[in-house]
């Protein structure tokens, strides 16, 4: 009567799902997935140095490809990247994303 089975329904959507999954993977090249480490640069403003913790509060600008202009605390993972700055320095940084986490790799305070 025009209906399928309900085991052809069912493999027509798992089908369907695995066809959408295999899409999303291919069809943005730019995604990153644990392990690949993308690098970007920003212009930002330090708001906080965290005490007590690896995390520095930044208002940023629009970061081209990454993320738009938003306040947020970025960890660093190396001593240095804390020595000489202070809240309120404007800094031209970078920051690597692995697709889950983002931090702080190179900053530079500006004048």
């Amino acid at each position: 009567m025009g209906s399928f089975p309900t085991t052809t329904c069912c493999l027509l959507v798992g089908l369907l799902a695995l066809a959408l999954s295999g899409c999303a993977e291919t069809s943005n090249p730019d995604s990153d997935s644990k392990g690949e480490v993308t690098e970007y640069t920003a212009n930002g403003r330090i708001v906080r140095i965290l005490e007590n913790s690896r995390l520095i509060q930044v208002a940023h600008g629009d970061i081209y490809g990454f993320m738009p202009a938003m306040t947020m605390p970025f960890e660093f993972r190396s001593d240095a990247i804390r020595i000489g700055v202070s809240e309120g320095d404007s800094i031209l940084f970078r920051i690597a994303s692995d697709g889950i986490d983002n931090w702080i790799v190179d900053l530079t305070v500006v004048e």
